[in-house]
C-alpha cells in the first residue's frame, strides 16, 4: 500500500509543478531580465527575481489553487526538497565563491576567455539557474529552457547581439511553452 501511495505522490508533485505557473514566472523573468538589459537599465533586471519571487505564492493560491486544490506532501517528500534545496543552496555558494575566486586570481591565471562570448554570459548565467530549478522542482522542462538559454546565448554573442536581445530572444519560446501548459 506504502509503493502505491509513494507512486500516487510522485504524480501528485510532478503535475504541481506542470500547472504552468512557474514556466510563465520564469519566461516573464527572462523577458524582464532582457528588456532592462537592452534599455541599459540593468539595475532593473537584477531586482526582477527579487520581485518575482516573493509573487508565486499569492499568485499560485489565487489562480492555481481554487482550479487543482491544494496540496500537502508526506513528510519524506518535504525532507527531500528540503535536501534539494540544501543541495541548490551549496552549489550557488560555491559557484559564487569560483567566481570570486576566479576573480582576485585572474592575474595569476592564464585565462583567456573568449571575448566574443561575453554578450551570452546573462544568459549562460540564467542557464545555470534554469538546470538548478530542474533539479529542485523534478521537472525536465527546465533543462530545456537551460539548453535554449545556452544556445541563444552562444548564437547571439557569436552574431553580435546585445546581451538583452539575447535573453528577449530566448524568453518568447519560453513563454509558448509556459502558455500551452
Amino acid at each position: 500500500m506504502s509503493e502505491k501511495m509513494g507512486a500516487i505522490e510522485s504524480r501528485v508533485y510532478r503535475a504541481y509543478w506542470n500547472d504552468g505557473l512557474l514556466d510563465v514566472f520564469a519566461a516573464v523573468g527572462v523577458l524582464a531580465i532582457g528588456i532592462s538589459w537592452t534599455f541599459d537599465v540593468v539595475v532593473a533586471g537584477a531586482v526582477t527575481p527579487a520581485l518575482l519571487v516573493p509573487l508565486w505564492g499569492p499568485f499560485r493560491q489565487r489562480f492555481i489553487e481554487p482550479r487543482l486544490g491544494t496540496v500537502e506532501f508526506s513528510d519524506a517528500r518535504e525532507r527531500t526538497n528540503r535536501e534539494r534545496l540544501r543541495l541548490v543552496i551549496l552549489l550557488g555558494v560555491g559557484a559564487f565563491a569560483l567566481g570570486v575566486s576566479l576573480y582576485f586570481l585572474r592575474d595569476r591565471l592564464a585565462l583567456d576567455p573568449d571575448v566574443s562570448l561575453i554578450a551570452g554570459l546573462p544568459a549562460f548565467l540564467l542557464a545555470v539557474l534554469a538546470a538548478l530549478t530542474a533539479l529542485l522542482v523534478s521537472t525536465g522542462r527546465f533543462l530545456a529552457y537551460a539548453a535554449l538559454l545556452i544556445v541563444a546565448g552562444a548564437i547571439g554573442a557569436t552574431s553580435g547581439w546585445e546581451p538583452g536581445l539575447i535573453l528577449v530572444s530566448a524568453a518568447f519560446p519560453m513563454l509558448l511553452v509556459a502558455i500551452a501548459l
